[in-house]
């Protein structure tokens, strides 16, 4: 699985969940907001149910206090009719209050000019009040069907009733000061689910519907309900809060729409959802956008080492931005040109290995083939004494030069696994470079050139190698006569410093020099000059103008010299010649390990041609 896939199952892994959660959350906020809101319409049904009680309680009580004097006093006395207006002026909203016998008819009214109720009005009132022996709120639809008219009637101990008619307006004003949205319903209902008010300006008073019937089964013995249904009269779906009033048993309605009552919850739930699902988008974008950063650099970075691997050295990482991407990019571009140069040294090393493999057969070959002539020439009856002994002198001089170089070989090995240690020794310089100079006075001399030491007998002792020492001078006055070309001079020189603390040596020609480029790597293991590969490289088995050599001489001669404590430096200049300059430390008597002390100035002198 890709970048790409892991990000989305990253963020679809901790999205998930938290979709789940907030379902769950949000179907629970619902609840938790529907039961309050649904708590808030039976508090308010509450409220509309006390007041409204309290409100018949007070009607009523004034009708006891008529009642209460009308079965003391005859029905004709002027007390009972002062009473009785009374108590009607005092009730602005009610429509008349009568006194009615047993048997419903009226036998007083205020206002006087009132007729009396209607006959099936009255005996409705004369039924109720026979069956609950107490007193009864009725609903008078006879005068006015989009009027409806409360009739409350109190009995009178002696018989008949106090019936008072109000005006259905005085329970809206009491409804009044509950405040509900404008489409909410109010409704009283009687015991048996009969419509004694409603107030709702689109629904007619006068329609009695299922819903209403259908209250009082729901309520059952339960004195609140909260119940959302859909009002038949105008389709709404609305939340009716029901409480049944404890004296009377009638039942107080309010019904609030339930857009109207739950909208504001679900716009709210509404805009978390959808605030939950935009910042999942974000999410997934956001995760997209972080893929895209990373995979393209990725990419990127994948071609440049696909194309590094397939062997293209020059192939490199854009880097670009910020960030741990732009660290990579650096990162591989440094390995890349680290793989860059070690893959050159590799090449230039197996270059090197090479020209050392046809040093080597060439250096071993030319010697072989000279002792082989030299061994035939001495096989021959015509060669004379003389010239035995000059072939034989010749013989021992290039199996001095092919011990020499194979001794050369060993010591490079030694020095490469550091088991090369040299046990200094008191030494006499002069007399090494005397010796020196005349074992190759011979080679010189056949090559056209001339050789010339100076190196005084009282020279002090320094501290050395005798053979080591003389394989480096050896070394030094062998590639003075290699590089010289024929009537040229080599001049080896032996000096003490003032002080007499350090010997200097210095080998020096007056041969094509060299050049700047060459110069510093002179000491590195199997290094050559440029012109002297040329020539092996063009004819590796001439040995024409060719030095011949594998380029060890002098890296052995500057790790014998360090090792005894010394230093060796190399000055040229192209056209002027090359002066080597090995400095010796002076020996003193019964300090063989003695590090040389830091004071001691490397007094060198040197001799040029």
């Amino acid at each position: 699985m890709g970048i790409r896939g892991r990000l989305l199952l990253l963020v679809l892994s901790v999205a998930l969940p938290l979709i789940v959660f907030g379902i769950f959350d949000l179907r629970n906020m619902w609840r938790l907001s529907r039961a309050q809101l649904d708590d808030s319409v039976r508090q308010q049904v509450e409220l509309a149910s006390v007041a409204f009680e309290r409100w018949l309680i007070d009607q009523k009580n004034a009708l006891q206090t008529v009642a209460a004097l009308t079965g003391d006093n005859d029905t004709n006395s002027p007390a009972i009719r002062e009473n009785l207006e009374h108590v009607f002026l005092t009730r602005p909203y009610w429509i008349d209050l009568r006194i009615t016998n047993a048997a419903g008819s009226t036998m007083l009214v205020q206002p006087n000019r009132k007729s009396g109720l209607p006959p099936a009005l009255s005996d409705h009132i004369v039924s109720e009040m026979r069956e609950r022996n107490t007193w009864v709120v009725l609903t008078d639809r006879t005068v006015d069907d989009a009027r409806p008219i409360v009739v409350i009637a109190v009995p009178i101990d002696k018989g008949g009733a106090v019936v008072a008619r109000i005006d259905g307006n005085a329970i809206s004003n009491l409804f009044n000061r509950i405040e509900l949205p404008p489409e909410a319903v109010i409704s009283v209902l009687a015991a048996d689910g009969s419509v004694l008010f409603r107030r709702r300006g689109s629904e007619s008073p006068t329609d009695i519907d299922a819903l209403s019937k259908s209250m009082p089964f729901e309520l059952g013995e339960a004195r609140k309900l909260v119940v959302e249904r859909t009002s038949p009269i105008d389709g709404v779906k609305r939340v009716y809060g029901v409480v049944r009033m404890t004296e009377t048993g009638m039942l107080t309605v309010i019904g609030i729409p339930s857009a109207a009552l739950y909208e504001p919850a679900q716009q709210r739930l509404s805009r978390y959802a959808l605030t939950g699902l935009f910042a999942l988008l974000i999410a997934v974008t956001a995760a997209l956008v972080i893929e895209r950063s990373i995979v393209i650099p990725v990419r990127r970075l994948r071609s440049a080492a696909q194309r590094l691997g397939a062997g293209d050295l020059t192939a490199r990482a854009p880097v670009r931005g910020g960030g741990e991407m732009k660290d990579m990019g650096i990162v591989f571009n440094n390995m890349a040109t680290q793989i860059a140069e070690r893959e050159e040294r590799l090449t230039h090393l197996d270059r090197l290995k090479s020209e050392f493999v046809s040093s080597v057969s060439h250096e071993l070959k030319t010697p072989l083939t000279t002792i082989k002539v030299l061994a035939h020439l001495l096989q021959r009856p015509t060669t004379t004494a003389q010239e035995w002994r000059d072939y034989a002198r010749a013989i021992a001089a290039e199996c001095d030069r092919q011990i020499e170089f194979v001794g050369n070989l060993l010591d490079l090995s030694r020095i490469e696994s550091g088991a090369y240690k040299l046990t200094k020794k008191p030494t006499e310089v002069g007399e090494l470079i005397r010796s020196c100079v005349e074992v190759e006075r011979h080679r010189a001399e056949a090559n056209g050139l001339s050789i010339t030491e100076d190196a005084p007998f009282d020279l002090p002792l320094v501290q050395g190698e005798p053979d080591a020492l003389r394989r480096v001078i050896r070394g030094l006055i062998d590639n003075a006569i290699k590089y010289t070309p024929e009537g040229g001079r080599i001049n080896v020189n032996g000096s003490a410093s003032a002080s007499n603390s350090v010997v200097t040596v210095t080998v020096s020609d007056n041969g094509p020099g060299i050049s700047s480029s060459d110069l510093p790597h002179v000491f590195e293991k199997f290094y050559r000059a440029a012109s002297e590969r040329t020539d092996i490289e063009e004819d590796p088995t001439s040995s024409g103008g060719a030095a011949p050599g594998v380029g060890l001489g002098l890296y052995l001669a500057r790790h014998i010299i360090e090792q005894l404590g010394g230093e060796i430096r190399i000055e040229s200049e192209e056209g002027r010649g090359t002066i080597v300059t090995v400095t010796l430390r002076r020996w003193t008597n019964g300090d063989e390990a003695e590090t040389p002390k830091q004071e001691d100035p490397l007094v060198e002198a040197s001799v040029s041609s």
